[in-house]
């Protein structure tokens, strides 16, 4: 599949559609894990009972490696839980490198696992289109280096490639404080593809 450029982050919901065409061409039609409604992109029902600060969150969240309640959020839709779903239990087949730029940071995230591509490219794609929109997800298990950049969020260019194996991020900055955000998240979301929920459950007892 040939590299689809994405447009720095002011045009990402445009970019998500190409990114979404490019990814669903030929050889794609008719496969997925998602079954029917994968291909929504409407963000469906605030949950508000989900709005509870932090502490609270951790409290419910339960070490349910099925069902994996703690991928929920005020609005997350059915999509964006699956593919977080199909990421943690197949975080052994990623690989993952992280380079520091100047001004940001450039991510390779690739597996040899179709369907598991598909889960890490239309993530992306969805997050890159919250973030343009600054419209936090707040996942009960997000960390809160994630929620600093979506506060920051009109501070952050974003440019994105799919690769033949997964996808090429780049997030930049003209801010030094932003930058050390960026780069701090990607190292969490290593340590995330690296460990799976371990890695999450971890972070999470040493933030109370």
């Amino acid at each position: 599949m040939p590299l689809l450029a994405f447009a720095t982050i002011s045009h990402a919901s445009e970019s998500y559609q190409k990114m979404h065409d490019e990814h669903h061409g030929a050889g794609h039609h008719g496969h997925g894990h998602h079954g029917p409604g994968h291909h929504d992109e409407s963000y469906m029902g605030h949950h508000n009972g989900e709005t509870a600060q932090n502490a609270e969150k951790h409290r419910r969240h339960q070490h349910d490696q099925v069902n994996m309640p703690g991928l929920r959020g005020i609005d997350t839709t059915e999509v964006e839980i699956s593919d977080l779903k199909n990421i943690f239990i197949n975080h052994m087949k990623i690989r993952r490198s992280v380079e520091h730029l100047p001004n940001g940071i450039k991510t390779i995230t690739e597996t040899d696992d179709d369907d598991l591509r598909e889960s890490i490219v239309t993530h992306v794609a969805f997050m890159v289109t919250r973030l343009e929109d600054g419209r936090n997800p707040q996942v009960i298990i997000q960390s809160p280096t994630l929620d600093l950049l979506f506060d920051r969020y009109d501070e952050i260019d974003t440019s994105v490639e799919v690769t033949d194996r997964g996808v090429q991020v780049v997030q930049t900055s003209s801010n030094s404080e932003v930058v050390a955000l960026l780069q701090q998240h990607a190292a969490e979301v290593s340590d995330m593809s690296e460990r799976g929920m371990r890695a999450v459950h971890e972070r999470m007892m040493t933030s109370r």
